[in-house]
């Protein structure tokens, strides 16, 4: 018999299902915040297409036997996605226009856009590129997003 409570609905497109993190013992484990849920939902009504979740939370104790160090992922309030038709650049581009979002980074290796919800005034951006991370500056911009004329304030 199906779990139900593990495919509830968190919002009208998105349930705990896309965010679960299944350790090796097979449990299913949890944490999201409302506010990241928020985020993605407007992100889509933008995008007018579907969000797929590749990664959501993650349990800190547990990855491949590891201890994993504290990120935005195992507090729950993080996910990295792709949206359905749409490009990385055009992803990234859209979610630096939802206010919720303060960690924003394209992920040029994994093929997909990291959103975050942390606690901070301004948004962080950022490009991983080769497994080097890149802060979001003019350079960065004029390498990455050569027609693009973008403020990184």
């Amino acid at each position: 018999m199906r779990n139900k409570r593990k495919y509830q609905k968190l919002s009208h497109h998105f349930s705990r299902r896309d965010f679960l993190y299944h350790g090796e013992d097979g449990a299913a484990k949890l944490r999201i915040s409302l506010g990241l849920i928020g985020g993605l939902e407007l992100l889509r009504s933008r995008a007018n297409n579907r969000i797929t979740i590749i990664k959501g939370y993650i349990d800190p104790n547990s990855i491949n036997g590891k201890q994993f160090k504290k990120d935005y992922h195992t507090l729950g309030l993080a996910a990295d996605i792709r949206i359905e038709n749409v490009s990385l650049k055009d992803t990234f581009l859209l979610a630096q226009s939802i206010p919720e979002f303060k960690g924003i980074g394209i992920n040029l290796d994994h093929d997909h856009v990291h959103v975050d919800t942390r606690k901070e005034e301004t948004q962080y951006c950022w490009i991983t590129d080769k497994d080097k991370t890149i802060d979001l500056n003019d350079e960065a911009l004029a390498k990455y997003f050569p027609d693009q004329s973008h403020d990184t304030e």
